[in-house]
């Protein structure tokens, strides 16, 4: 607004800063009325009287009123009630800013009014406060708040004064009296007069002229392009109702995609127990027995969760869970009760507990469409499919997650010509392994 006023003649500038301005009633040890000035469209302060607040109240009165008239002669000659606002002692006045959430802005006089306590010593039945934001931090999701208060039995007294000497109170504000004013009002929102401004032949007159030129400029294009859009709403409903016959076929094809694949998805979701059992037999170390490992399956909410259980007995048991954590397969491994230290010996006894990983779902067989002519054969290196297989894509098997093969540490691991044949003497239990000393018990 301070942008665009510069553009508006001096003149017509100072006119619309005169209508709008309001004279200024200042109290304190005395009352100050203070006046605008406009002089090549700037406004000024000027006192135009002082009248002393002790003394004979009659006499008080009477020069109270004479101000009003002498600030106001507009409204004085047509016998109306001019509008002022009145500006209190900064003394009779706690204001400060307040920093305060972004999210409180929505019901800013609510929240500030269960904290009053924390500002000012009074109850919250004893004050009327207004508050207004100045800045806004959009990083820090904060606002700055300017916040006044002033007592009850103080504001309605400066009112009463000032409505007895013939004027309206628009606004109460804390002081010190300026030309711009801060945008707070101590009147309670229910008590603050209503300007009746729409009343008066100069403003419903230019709105009804505007009201009407804006009617006239819509109505005309809708009347041109009202045969259109007959045309293109035959055009709509033909094309909605193919939509909806797409729709219904997208729906029926989802839902039997979901019933086909509800099975296998419960099925690949978690690793099986014997890729659980081979993958904790390759991870733990040879100094590590087993002597009870349990898969189970247990319900956080509505969420189904698997976890592995392990107990047993090994050389450094803190060290089975860095292992664990490596693994494809299992997350969250810990402790599920202090170790035990077995005497005599350099072992300890632990119970460890985690969770399987949930594995990504397959992904699906495409199917590649066949072009038919319709009464044409089918031809002969095509099968026939069924209508499941036709509309629902196969999943692919749930591949096994393996970890990068490294080489054997010492010809000890690698397999031997004793041996000859590895994968059989891969498939029996750990215990059974000469080089291993793990026991394993599912």
């Amino acid at each position: 607004m301070s942008e665009l006023a510069a553009l508006i003649p001096a003149a017509w500038r100072g006119a619309i800063q005169r209508r709008l301005a309001r004279p200024i009633v200042e109290l304190g040890d005395e009352a100050v009325f203070w006046r605008f000035d406009f002089t090549d469209g700037t406004s000024l302060l000027s006192v135009a009287e002082r009248v002393s607040l002790t003394g004979d109240p009659v006499a008080v009165q009477a020069a109270g009123r004479a101000a009003v008239a002498k600030i106001a002669p507009a409204a004085a000659a047509t016998a109306r009630r001019p509008g002022v606002i009145v500006v209190l002692s900064p003394r009779h006045v706690l204001r400060k800013q307040l920093a305060l959430p972004a999210a409180v802005e929505e019901n800013l006089a609510q929240a500030l009014a269960y904290d009053l306590d924390r500002h000012t010593p009074f109850r919250a039945d004893q004050l009327y406060f207004d508050a207004t934001v100045i800045d806004r931090d959009a990083a820090k999701k904060t606002i700055r708040v300017d916040w006044a208060a002033a007592l009850r039995t103080l504001v309605d007294s400066a009112r009463r004064q000032v409505e007895e000497w013939g004027a309206s109170v628009l606004a109460v504000v804390p002081g010190p009296a300026q030309a711009s004013l801060p945008p707070l009002n101590l009147i309670p929102v229910e008590a603050r007069p209503r300007a009746m401004h729409w009343r008066r032949w100069e403003v419903w007159l230019p709105v009804a002229a505007v009201a009407g030129l804006a009617l006239a400029a819509v109505m005309v294009p809708l009347a041109q392009k009202r045969e259109y859009a007959i045309a293109l709403n035959r055009v709509t409903e033909y094309a909605r109702q193919q939509a909806e016959a797409a729709d219904a076929l997208r729906q029926q094809l989802e839902r039997l995609q979901d019933d086909y694949n509800f099975v296998l998805t419960k099925k690949y979701a978690y690793p099986n127990a014997v890729q659980v059992l081979d993958d904790v037999t390759r991870i733990l170390p040879d100094d590590t027995w087993l002597t009870q490992l349990e898969l189970k399956t247990s319900f956080k909410g509505k969420e189904r969760q698997r976890e592995m259980l392990l107990r047993g007995e090994s050389a450094n048991a803190g060290k089975l869970i860095g292992l664990l954590e490596e693994s494809k397969l299992v997350e969250q491994a810990a402790l599920r009760s202090p170790t035990t230290k077995i005497q005599p010996g350099p072992g300890e006894v632990f119970d460890l507990g985690a969770q399987l990983r949930t594995l990504p779902p397959p992904s699906p067989a495409l199917v590649v469409p066949v072009a038919v002519t319709p009464g044409a054969p089918l031809p002969a290196a095509v099968p026939v499919p069924s209508p499941a297989a036709a509309t629902v894509p196969l999943p692919a098997p749930a591949p096994y997650p393996s970890e990068p093969e490294t080489p054997a540490a010492n010809e000890s691991d690698a397999p031997s010509a004793s041996d000859p044949n590895p994968a059989v003497d891969a498939a029996r239990p750990a215990h059974s392994k000469a080089p291993k000393h793990r026991r394993v018990r599912s």
